[in-house]
């Protein structure tokens, strides 16, 4: 199992923007890759997964907000990959999503279990 701390992702809604006919990743979500890659590389370095794999998030708020978390799986999935942690994020075959207890600063707290081999 790899476990990981992030920090908090942004939504999907505010990811990506279109500029004329192409989609963007957006300020926010540039920081968030760039911040998000450089705590996974002081978390763990190896191979990248290449089986099939399940995922576990448990979003910690900042605030109190209202917020759907399935909106914040994407940045951190996408981020994962870009740390070459698996090979693509199309290997996860579960995903779950928690939300946690707000906490100052907010994150994210990831568990990646490979529960197949690839084939």
């Amino acid at each position: 199992m790899i476990e990981l701390t992030l920090p908090f992702p942004p939504t999907v809604n505010t990811i990506w923007r279109r500029v004329g006919n192409r989609t963007v990743l957006s300020r926010r979500g540039r920081q968030f890759r760039s911040d998000a890659m450089e705590a996974i590389a002081e978390q763990w370095q190896g191979q990248a997964l290449t089986g099939r794999l399940a995922v576990k998030l448990v979003l910690i708020p900042p605030t109190l907000q209202a917020r759907d978390i399935d909106n914040y799986s994407k940045g951190v999935l996408d981020a994962i990959t870009h740390a070459g942690v698996w090979v693509d994020d199309g290997q996860v075959d579960q995903l779950t999503i928690i939300r946690g207890d707000k906490a100052k600063g907010g994150g994210c707290l990831v568990e990646i279990v490979e529960i197949a081999e690839a084939a």
